[in-house]
């Protein structure tokens, strides 16, 4: 009797320190993945706004402008209106404006109709500009989300030579994407994610009748004080309330929050379920939690592996393998060169616009298999960015040019993409024993311009 008791007791503690020990370690795993969802959800909205904002500022340091639009003549307008005419229909953006502070004309892709009367209350857009010793402004028009959209506009200064305020130019961008975005993620890895202003109301969700209705707090039943929301900086919080993670992070640019929220009830009524069954049970109970939990982890931890290493779309490796494949590359430059391809869809934007976003995902995956059928190992094919794709190559720079070749005559023969008008524009380079892995990537991203500045559709190469 007393060896059993002994036995019991020694199987109870172990028991109880297996089931903690297996806690923390699924919460941990949980918690990681409620992270790498947050950063992959941040970043793909700020690439939604970084393009804007960058055509904004290009626009502002556009010399051929500036040398020209003092000039208030009808040439004049009739340059300038072409000029943003071609940026608008590039882009597809709502509004492209442009104002001289000379002349204070009001130029659109239609032309000029009107100037800025910094005398009237309505002018105080422009106005603030022109004291603003910040380079851009953005405002975010709140009230448009009937369609679960919202429009974007940048305000951008251009200055002289000397740092002298001379007008202004913006753009406005209606975008569509958050709330794909936000479900996307949701489906995918049980998590909940929410855009909220700094008072918790939510602005952009997967369930569109929650928008404006309701704020976080409500919704996820905790105290207006458990939150901290600053949207001004993009700082990352975390807060672990009752049984759910929080992670808070503000989008400075939009002046709102991004919220993810993963939940352990279901961990707790699983460990809870598994301790009845260990006092009823003690060896059986024991074995079934290592063997159960053994499985949630593996789960959650190939869940964050695939997170962090494989594009969600185009289900090849991100830019994360693709940093770690040309480090090794280049480490093994001595012994053997390689190349390195990059290519993008061109006209990615107006496939989207014209066709619809899932026309434009379509592209994006027809070209990845044809790339990962074509190049396989030791090559690699990874997506590092919006619409641009790298390949590693173990060849000479002629190999790899025939290689890369039949690669641009394959997706020009493919029905797919012929059909929506999709091409390719690539560009090469050869590794050097003296090369970087920033290095080659410069002189294959220069090929790259080189390929899309002659046209588009073309390959072009350097050593």
């Amino acid at each position: 009797m007393i060896n059993l008791v002994v036995i019991l007791l020694i199987m109870t503690v172990v028991g109880f320190l297996t089931q903690n020990t297996i806690r923390e370690l699924t919460l941990n795993d949980i918690q990681n993945l409620a992270r790498l969802t947050q950063t992959n959800i941040y970043a793909e909205i700020n690439q939604e706004l970084v393009e804007p904002l960058n055509t904004a500022i290009i626009m502002a340091q556009n010399t051929f402008v500036v040398e020209m639009m003092d000039e208030d003549t009808v040439e004049t307008e009739s340059k300038i209106a072409s000029y943003l005419s071609a940026i608008q229909k590039t882009t597809g953006y709502e509004s492209v404006f442009l104002v001289p502070h000379s002349t204070l004309s009001y130029y659109h892709p239609g032309g000029t109709d009107a100037k800025v009367d910094l005398e009237s209350k309505s002018s105080f857009w422009y106005k603030e500009r022109v004291v603003s010793e910040d380079p851009y402004s953005i405002v975010v028009n709140t009230e448009q989300l009937d369609d679960n959209a919202l429009t974007l506009y940048i305000n951008a200064n251009m200055k002289d030579a000397s740092g002298q305020f001379i007008g202004l130019t913006g753009v406005g961008k209606r975008i569509t994407q958050l709330r794909e975005i936000l479900g996307r993620y949701e489906e995918t890895f049980g998590v909940r994610a929410y855009l909220v202003d700094d008072h918790g109301l939510i602005l952009i969700h997967s369930n569109e009748s929650l928008i404006k209705e309701e704020t976080v707090f409500e919704l996820e039943e905790i105290s207006t004080q458990a939150l901290t929301l600053w949207s001004e900086q993009a700082l990352i919080q975390d807060y672990q309330i009752d049984n759910k993670f929080f992670i808070v992070q503000g989008i400075p640019m939009l002046n709102w929050n991004l919220v993810v929220t993963k939940s352990t009830s279901a961990l707790t009524r699983t460990l809870n379920e598994y301790s009845m069954r260990i006092y009823l049970s003690l060896l059986v109970a024991a074995v079934f939690i290592l063997i159960a939990t053994r499985f949630t982890i593996d789960r959650y931890k190939n869940q964050i592996v695939y997170l962090s290493n494989i594009d969600q779309l185009t289900r090849i490796p991100n830019r994360t393998i693709f940093d770690l494949s040309l480090r090794e590359a280049i480490d093994s430059t001595h012994e053997t060169h390689f190349c390195l391809a990059l290519y993008d869809l061109d006209n990615l934007k107006h496939i989207n616009d014209e066709l619809g976003h899932d026309k434009g995902d379509e592209a994006l995956k027809v070209t990845a298999e044809l790339a990962k059928s074509l190049f396989t190992s030791p090559d690699m094919v990874a997506r590092v960015g919006g619409d641009e794709f790298a390949i590693i190559m173990y060849q000479q720079l002629h190999e790899a040019e025939k290689s890369i070749d039949q690669f641009h005559d394959i997706v020009q023969k493919n029905l797919k993409l012929r059909a929506i008008d999709a091409t390719v524009s690539i560009g090469v380079a050869e590794s050097r024993d003296d090369d970087s892995a920033r290095t080659v990537y410069k002189r294959a991203d220069e090929a790259l311009y080189t390929s899309k500045k002659s046209g588009k559709n073309t390959v072009k190469s350097t050593h």
